[in-house]
């Protein structure tokens, strides 16, 4: 479970604060997608969740852990056991091919799947493209790749920044179909920043960012 209890985040250079006492649960297994104007918070909610940054007030609780972490160490371990990230910069490793990127967390934990990643790489549609170099991929085909590899190792919880934002409305589909069952099949709890309606739609829980919280209506 995701318990995030009244949280406020400010950077030096804004008048306002960027997150205001915000507040959030999601249940064990569940999915929540996040929709609000650029610039209102979002990813920096996702930073703070993922423990990069920490809140000026309030706390995150995540399972057991309760954030921040109580070392940098301790930090590294939860998010390679029980964390997967889809960034929007999809942070592929370019001199990899498509099977070692999406592999690599797996190896760091010493619990590799050949047959999971071939399935997950069949989902997404990726399968053909298996020993291409990921600085000959197109920006659709690294998306996949990252989403790949934020589930490979079956996390419990899963962070994803925008993850059908570079691709075309058919693969849009096909990708966050993909993304919903396999978080479902797993238990995995999902977290979905996303500016399309029907991504968003999929989730067990839809909210909306403004002025610094989260709300269950539209704007």
């Amino acid at each position: 479970m995701i318990n995030i209890n009244a949280i406020s985040k400010r950077y030096s250079h804004a008048d306002a604060p960027v997150l205001n006492n915000l507040s959030l649960t999601v249940s064990d297994g569940n999915s929540v997608s996040i929709r609000g104007a650029s610039g209102s918070g979002k990813s920096t909610l996702l930073s703070l969740i993922a423990g990069f940054e920490s809140p000026d007030s309030g706390s995150i609780t995540i399972g057991s852990q309760t954030l921040p972490f109580s070392s940098e160490k301790n930090a590294d371990i939860f998010r390679r056991r029980e964390l997967g990230v889809i960034f929007q910069s999809y942070n592929l490793i370019e001199c990899l091919n498509v099977w070692d990127n999406i592999a690599f967390t797996c190896r760091l934990k010493g619990n590799s799947d050949d047959s999971y990643q071939l399935h997950i790489m069949a989902l997404l549609g990726i399968t053909h493209l298996k020993n291409k170099p990921a600085h000959q991929l197109s920006g659709g085909e690294q998306q996949r790749v990252a989403i790949s590899r934020a589930l490979v190792h079956k996390p419990t919880l899963v962070l994803a920044d925008e993850p059908t934002g570079n691709l075309d409305e058919d693969t849009s589909d096909t990708v966050s179909d993909a993304l919903y069952s396999l978080c479902r099949s797993l238990d995995t709890t999902l977290v979905v920043v996303t500016h399309s309606e029907d991504v968003a739609r999929m989730a067990t829980q839809q909210c909306w960012l403004r002025h610094g919280q989260l709300h269950s209506e539209p704007a």
